[in-house]
């Protein structure tokens, strides 16, 4: 495609539209995309499909989530949270 042609744009050429907005009109403009796929949706009949898709987890975020588990469990249990415990 040719946005990725650095020849034709460069990063900032292709995203100075989003970064002058305001925050007001970048929700504005999520609110659009969020209609049209809904819109999208309601017109597809594997919507609920689609829905319920989850990608699946990359190995390299499974092996970080078990080694923030692991962690987590090494702490004192007096030094944890109250609602953690």
């Amino acid at each position: 495609p040719p946005s990725l042609d650095r020849n034709l744009h460069t990063l900032q050429q292709e995203t100075a539209f989003a970064r002058a907005l305001t925050p007001e009109q970048r929700l504005a403009v999520v609110a659009l995309v969020c209609r049209a796929a809904a819109q999208t949706l309601a017109l597809n009949a594997k919507r609920e499909l689609l829905l319920a898709y989850r990608d699946p987890l990359p190995a390299s975020t499974l092996a970080a989530l078990r080694r923030l588990l692991q962690a987590q469990n090494q702490i004192p249990l007096r030094l944890r949270r109250r609602h953690d415990r």
